[in-house]
């Protein structure tokens, strides 16, 4: 394996794991304002905030099936 490939697949894995992260951000995000009212206080359109939430965690998922299936 020549270095040109190991350093495209240290960049690959690291897209990977930052979209891996961006679904767990997005799901403890949801998880916080469903289930502690102390995160709620500072947001009065939670719904609005679930719904980012939702679609950066979604996105990021989609990505991720993508880049997956290029390898």
């Amino acid at each position: 394996m020549s270095q040109n490939t190991n350093v495209g697949n240290m960049f690959l894995e690291a897209a990977k794991a930052k979209l891996k992260a961006d679904v767990k951000d997005a799901r403890a995000v949801i998880e916080l304002y469903v289930c502690n009212p102390v995160g709620v206080g500072e947001h009065p359109d939670v719904t609005a905030e679930i719904l980012k939430a939702a679609e950066k965690g979604a996105h990021a998922e989609e990505v991720l099936i993508f880049l997956e299936e290029l390898t």
